[in-house]
Formats: C-alpha cells, structure tokens, sequence
C-alpha cells in the first residue's frame, strides 16, 4: 500500500519530499510503519534503467487512475521466493537507506504491454525461449526445445525445460480459444504439409512459436491458465494424459442478422477488414521483392567466381579483378543479411497480423452469435407478453381441450399459465444471455485496445528495423564499392 500510495503521490505531485516519509501514514490501518526493502536497486536518471536486483523480483503491474484517465501503473514488488498467500511483499523493519533514492527509479518507470520485438525495460517475471528444432524422421515430426524462467507463485520451481512438437501448441491454442471465446487469442504460425523439414522454414516457425508463447504470456488473463502452466511445465507423458481428458469441442458459428449491432464493434469490424486487405497488398508486394532480391542475390553469387576465373587469365588485371570478385562476394552477403532480416521481421510480421485480423474476425463473430441468443430471447418474451395480454381479455371459448372435460375457463387459465412459467423461463434465460453479453463485450473491447497498443509498438519497431537494415546495407555497399576504387587508383598510381 505504501508503494501504491507513493507511486500515486509522485505522478500527481500533491506532494513534497518531506511528506514521503511513512510516519505520514499513520491514520492508515497499518500493522506498523514497515515497508518492503528493495535491495540492491540504484537511482537512475529518466532517461537511464533501473538496474537489475541482484535476487529476482516479481512485478505485477496494474492500472492507476490519474485526474480520471488511465495513465501509469500500479506496482506490486515481491521478493523471489516468498511465500506469502496475499500477494504483498513480507514487511521488515526500515533500515537507515536512502528511500528516495530507490522511489525515485521507480517513479519513472513506464510499465505497459511490452512490444513482442523490442527488449524488455524492466526484469520480467517470466521469459519464454524456443529453439533447438529437432527433426524426428522416423515418427515424422518436429520437436521445440520450450524453456521456461519464471518467479511467478504458481509455478512449482523457478526454471522448466520440455520438449514440444507443432501438435502441442495446436493442443494449447485451440483449447484458449474454447476456455476464452470473448479474448484475442494470440495466433499460431499455420501449419505446412511439404518442404516442412526445410532448415528456413524451421527456423521462421521457431521464432513464430515463441511469439506465440510470449504473447499469451503478455495476457492478463490467458496467462493464468492451468492449461497454458501445463504446456510449459508437464513432462511428455503428462500433457498427453492431460491432453486426453480435454475435450476440444469443434464447431462453426452460425451466420446471423444481428437487428442492432453495436456500433463501436461495427466499426471495428469494418478496420479489421480494411487492415486485412493493406496487409495482403503488403504481403504480396513483399514477396515480390524478396523474390527479386532472392535473384540479385543468386546472380552475385554466380558472378564472383566467374570474376576470379577470369582474374586467372589476366596479368595486369588480375589483382583488379580478384578484388572485383571480393567485392561482388561481399555485396552478395549483405543482400543475403538483409533478406533474411526482411523475411524475420516484416514478412512474418505482416503474417502474424494476417491471422490476427481472422482471430478478431472470429471473435467478433461469436460476440454476434451472443448478441443474436439475446436480442432472441428479448423478441420471444416480448411476444409471449403480448400473447398472455391477449388471452386475458378474451372471453374463454370451446377448443380442442374442452373435448376432454375440461372447462374453457380452466383451459384458458392452464394457457395463462403455461405463458406465464414460459416467460419467466425465457426472461430468466434472457437475463443470463445479457449478463454473458456485456461481460464478452467488456472483454473484447479490453483485448482489442490492448491489440492495438502492440500493434502500434510492433509496427514500429518493425519498419525501424527494416529501415535500420536497409541503412546498413546501403552503408555496406557504398564502402565495398568505394575501397573497390581507392584500390584501383593505388594500382594506377
């Protein structure tokens, strides 16, 4: 609480340096004036970070109102290792230390979704690598080396090493979209039927599988899954026998009218598609330039070597020529780093967000599903109360039933009812279709706002880094090409 109360003191500044003292709070309930102590954490300036703890520490971050908008972080600190049931980190008594000092750091951390390619600013309290393709020929798969660092309470031991094949992850992803049909799960790399063993494409697919991880990790809520701790955590036997008793249910969500769609998801829906189709321009014209670029490459390739053999025929030119040849070698390698930097970044960058668009769309759909279920159980009560309003001013008549012994007047009233027992069923059943409803609406608009931030962040970072990579190329190319000159004119001279 000291920790929030002073986070929020600094981004407000309501107060001053003398009022930090904790003695302040004493009209608080508090079991005593004790804080947490953070060791080893040194004052940085702003535009510095705050320097590792020597022991792990657990940051929890969550949202701070600030003059009525969402503006900073709430930060909870937690000793790697502790044990406490609550949540808070176990108080000890202050020592004579610079406070300010370590509150200082703090106030100018800005804690949000972290972009999937830029580093992390701060420690965080769980990290995700998957590497080591291993092909396993005679069952005809591939295996991932999943390595899990954690200091989160919910895992047993801090640190997991398994072995996972395609088929898991399709396991994981598809049981969080059947748990989370209201969340954006993060989506998975597609799967390929030839050419699967092709160094390359092992390669892209390892680094779109650890996207996948560290975006679910991301997730307030996908993260706390029990599924999700048994994927990174299980033995080989475990997660299949957990595998077994899961039930993955596969169905389609039917196409239907909605009579009044929610505008805001209606004007989503319209981005995601306009989004989708600059994103297939994109990619399409993305691969076109790899390909030619792909083809440069191969022809420098060619050309180097026929340059040194015609170096070997020559006298005079020959020194001339073999640097020829070094140059045109060299220019053909950074073409081959720079695709191979395009192709990581931007094209399975724009590849990832091509699924995302079909992962909104999805969800969008269901959400509309909902919305049908509900506007379908308003429209029948609202029926069945004009039916009952009906029957009671119509004066009770022969029918089918009076043919049995009964009454008309006790016919009507067994109709009565029955109308009544079906619209309190039906108004029941509404209420829960409602409630579902606005707490799958409230989901999706947190987890598309969320998507956007990152999108934003990604996008960034991606076309800076293709940009940096072109740089550099260029850079590359110009020095290759001067030296090739300052070279001849020492030989002329």
């Amino acid at each position: 609480q000291w920790y929030q109360r002073r986070v929020r003191a600094r981004l407000s500044e309501s107060v001053s340096r003398d009022d930090e003292d904790p003695s302040h709070f004493e009209d608080e309930d508090l079991d005593s004036k004790v804080v947490p102590k953070v060791e080893d954490v040194e004052l940085s300036k702003p535009a510095e970070k705050v320097k590792a703890p020597t022991s792990p520490m657990v940051v929890s971050v969550g949202t701070i109102e600030v003059n009525g908008s969402n503006q900073y972080e709430d930060i909870n600190i937690m000793s790697k290792g502790s044990t406490n049931n609550q949540n808070e980190a176990k108080p000890v008594e202050k020592e004579d230390s610079n406070d300010n000092k370590e509150f200082e750091s703090l106030r100018d951390l800005r804690f949000s979704s972290i972009s999937i390619y830029d580093k992390p600013h701060f420690e965080e309290d769980i990290i995700i690598t998957v590497d080591d393709a291993q092909k396993h020929a005679a069952e005809s798969f591939v295996s991932y080396k999943v390595v899990t660092k954690t200091t989160r309470e919910n895992f047993l031991q801090h640190e997991f090493h398994v072995r996972r094949r395609y088929q898991d992850f399709l396991w994981l992803s598809n049981i969080l979209v059947q748990l989370y049909p209201s969340n954006i799960i993060p989506p998975l790399p597609q799967k390929k039927m030839f050419n699967k063993y092709d160094p390359n494409f092992l390669r892209l697919r390892q680094l779109a599988l650890n996207k996948f991880l560290c975006r679910i990790a991301e997730h307030p809520i996908l993260s706390t899954s029990e599924h999700f701790f048994t994927f990174l955590s299980a033995k080989q036997v475990e997660l299949i026998e957990q595998k077994k008793i899961t039930n993955i249910k596969k169905f389609s969500i039917p196409q239907m009218p909605i009579a009044d769609p929610d505008s805001p998801f209606k004007t989503t829906s319209e981005y995601i598609d306009e989004f989708g189709k600059i994103l297939s321009t994109l990619s399409t014209q993305s691969t076109k330039l790899d390909k030619e670029q792909n083809e440069l490459e191969n022809a420098l390739n060619a050309l180097s070597p026929s340059l040194a053999l015609w170096a070997n025929s020559e006298g005079d030119l020959e020194p001339i020529l073999s640097k020829l040849g070094e140059s045109v070698s060299q220019n053909s390698e950074d073409l081959a780093k720079l695709v191979k930097t395009k192709e990581e970044i931007f094209s399975e960058g724009i590849k990832e967000y091509q699924l995302y668009c079909n992962t909104i769309k999805s969800v969008l759909k269901n959400r509309d599903h909902m919305q049908v279920t509900k506007d379908y159980f308003t429209n029948t009560v609202l029926s069945k109360q004009k039916e009952l309003e009906k029957l009671e001013i119509t004066e009770p008549g022969k029918s089918f039933a009076t043919l049995f012994g009964k009454s008309p007047a006790q016919v009507k009233q067994e109709k009565m009812t029955k109308l009544r027992d079906d619209i309190t069923k039906l108004s029941g059943d509404g209420e829960v279709a409602g409630d579902e409803l606005v707490v799958a609406s409230a989901s999706i608009r947190s987890d598309i706002e969320r998507w956007k931030i990152n999108k934003e962040k990604d996008f960034r970072s991606l076309l800076d880094t293709v940009a940096d990579s072109n740089l550099e190329n260029c850079r590359n190319s110009a020095n290759v090409w001067e030296s090739l000159i300052l070279f001849i004119e020492e030989m002329e001279t």
